[in-house]
């Protein structure tokens, strides 16, 4: 099966449906603690949520750290992130429980010890998404206020569907655009993109515009940036710790 976040998130070679509904729990996990986490996140973690996507219960799952370096440094309290993806907002809301080490491995609380300060669950909808069979090891992610959501989805259509043909060459394994379902706050910017490539390299290309955008209709991305006044309100770029086939 493909390694594609969708989101891929990108990053799962899923069958896409217009209500898939991800989630994103952020958390900040001590530097010191940050290798036995890892190890144990994949060693227990990977193993049940591959078993809840085989059961039916999730469409993906995937654990992400910040590339220590790229933004700002306040901005790093987040270092790791959950991300859970479901089939329709019902799965969401009707999601059962499956992470349970200590029914499946003995084990009562995996990370005990462990000093970890999660941040709430953002959940989101996939608007429209292409991904292909390479396999992403970062993800970017974009968070915009558009002045009209509406017309700024409508640009980022046109604008992704041009280049769709680019993106395997330049190594971009996964293309998506969501809006934010949950929290509704105000200062929560409620459109969402993301952009997985191959390596680091192909990454930052990306962020001087070149790799699979290079060749995007220039008017089209002046009215795109006419439609977000202020730019990219957040950008950070992940590293794929683990997940699912």
């Amino acid at each position: 099966m493909k390694k594609i976040f969708l989101f891929s998130f990108l990053l799962f070679g899923l069958v896409i449906s217009a209500q898939q509904t991800f989630v994103l729990n952020p958390a900040m996990v001590d530097p010191d603690d940050a290798e036995n986490f890892e190890m144990l996140i994949k060693k227990y973690g990977k193993e049940m949520a591959q078993d809840a996507v085989d059961n039916g219960l999730i469409q993906g799952w995937a654990v992400l750290k910040r590339v220590p370096g790229i933004g700002k440094v306040e901005d790093e309290k987040n270092n790791y992130l959950w991300v859970s993806i479901y089939e329709n907002p019902k799965k969401y809301v009707n999601r059962e429980a499956w992470f349970d080490t200590e029914k499946k491995y003995g084990i009562p609380g995996l990370f005990g010890g462990i000093d970890i300060e999660r941040y709430g669950s953002f959940v989101y909808k996939t608007e429209k998404r292409y991904d292909n069979d390479l396999n992403s090891k970062y993800i970017l992610f974009n968070w915009a206020f558009p002045k009209n959501i509406n017309s700024a989805m409508e640009l980022a259509d046109k604008i992704s569907s041009s280049f769709k043909s680019e993106m395997k060459n330049s190594g971009m394994a996964s293309w998506g655009m969501a809006t934010r379902i949950i929290p509704q706050d105000s200062d929560l910017a409620p459109l969402f993109f993301w952009d997985a490539y191959e390596n680091m390299e192909q990454m930052i290309d990306h962020l001087m515009n070149k790799g699979a955008i290079k060749n995007v209709d220039q008017k089209l991305l002046a009215q795109l940036l006419d439609e977000l006044p202020e730019g990219w309100n957040k950008r950070v770029v992940w590293e794929f710790v683990t997940r699912t086939n």
